[in-house]
């Protein structure tokens, strides 16, 4: 056989496609092989929606509205188009909430006396929440709510499962009430 050959015409050998494992081959074997994985991966993550690879449908209905198979929703807009059939308007949107505001209420600093808003949000979620905001919109001593004023409690992140016990100063002397503006905000 000439060197060219792959097969001899005479007695059928067949010379091996590669000669020797050189790093491109590897190389090249091991990508593909991680490439088939995460594609395996990403069929079940469509395809599912449970433990452990499944998307939750606010993730699956945020790729499709990405990729422009389906519009966005806002829910204050599809139940002021629906009337009277508001909530199976806000059904078509995808919600669950993980982070859940707990416990909450007014009390007075020992040291000071400033009022603080005192309350708990719960994780329920297995996923870590970054920059998580809770924010309270103030009332006054008749039930109405204060123009502009808000009071506000930050974290840096809530592990998944976990509580966060959290302040929030109240800046305006004329509050005695208050009323949570929901959602609470984070971020996964």
């Amino acid at each position: 056989m000439i060197p060219e050959d792959k097969v001899c015409v005479e007695c059928g050998h067949r010379r091996a496609a590669v000669k020797k494992w050189t790093g491109t081959a590897v190389f090249r074997l091991v990508t593909g092989l991680i490439l088939l994985g995460e594609l395996v991966v990403l069929g079940l993550q469509w395809t599912t929606e449970g433990e452990p690879f499944g998307l939750r449908q606010r993730t699956r209905h945020a790729v499709l509205v990405k990729v422009g198979l389906r519009e966005e929703l806002d829910p204050a807009a599809a139940a002021k188009s629906a009337g009277s059939n508001a909530p199976a308007a806000l059904a078509t949107v995808p919600k669950d909430p993980d982070l859940k505001l707990e416990d909450h209420s007014i009390k007075p600093d020992q040291d000071n006396g400033a009022l603080y808003i005192h309350g708990v949000v719960k994780n329920i979620s297995k996923f870590r929440y970054l920059a998580v905001r809770v924010n309270f919109q103030l009332k006054d001593s008749a039930g109405s709510q204060i123009p502009g004023a808000v009071a506000t409690a930050y974290s840096q992140s809530i592990e998944p499962g976990k509580e966060w016990s959290f302040k929030a100063l109240i800046l305006d002397p004329d509050a005695v009430g208050y009323e949570p503006l929901m959602p609470i905000e984070g971020y996964r």
